[in-house]
């Protein structure tokens, strides 16, 4: 678990991020987001190094982060050429077993997007939830799910966020300190039993 908290208290959520549109959640292209990636994981270094909360500029650099599931081609032991020093530095930012967990995240760690969300989030609205439920994101990624989550759920709500690689799961604590993010497996996690009142999120089938 990133962060230590308890899942039944009532948090404020007063210092989770919020997107909007002016963020550009998932725009640019692959090199785009590649270089992107980079600068997040820069970010969580220095963030970690000091042992603090991330700042306001921070977050909106942090919130970029897309995982490479897109971007195998840095993973390879010969990138293409055009991919070298991209690979290069992130085999540089990262720990074996960060390295390790980020490569082996290709295979489901894809964006989803803001539109996605929205409508999923809709369809929890036409089904009745209300602000102040117990919300679960079992593969919450950086947690687009709960930066995009409607004003009419988002008070009083408490989120739970699950997520396996160990940077995305680092992140999303980051931006989203008022929720409990656990950085393991959802088959590894323990949840509390008939608490939840919804599950939500993309889940990856890779």
């Amino acid at each position: 678990m990133v962060r230590s908290s308890d899942p039944r208290s009532a948090p404020t959520l007063a210092r989770d991020f919020r997107i909007t549109s002016a963020h550009g959640i998932g725009a640019g292209g692959l090199k785009e987001k590649a270089h992107a990636n980079l600068a997040a994981i820069r970010t969580l270094k220095s963030i970690e190094a000091g042992n603090r909360d991330a700042t306001a500029d921070e977050r909106v650099v942090l919130v970029k982060y897309v995982g490479w599931g897109a971007l195998p081609n840095v993973f390879e032991a010969d990138p293409p050429r055009e991919w070298r020093a991209i690979a290069s530095e992130l085999r540089g930012l990262l720990s074996p077993e960060e390295y390790g967990s980020a490569r082996a995240s290709t295979p489901n760690a894809h964006y989803t997007s803001p539109e996605v969300i929205a409508a999923i989030w809709q369809a929890l609205d036409h089904f009745g939830l209300k602000g102040g439920a117990h919300i679960l994101e079992p593969s919450v990624g950086v947690g687009h799910f709960f930066g995009l989550m409607p004003e009419s759920m988002y008070s009083g709500a408490r989120r739970t966020g699950v997520e396996l690689d160990s940077i995305t799961a680092r992140i999303a604590a980051k931006l989203y300190p008022d929720s409990v993010i656990h950085a393991k497996g959802f088959e590894d996690t323990p949840l509390p039993k008939e608490f939840f009142d919804a599950a939500v999120g993309n889940i990856p089938f890779g």
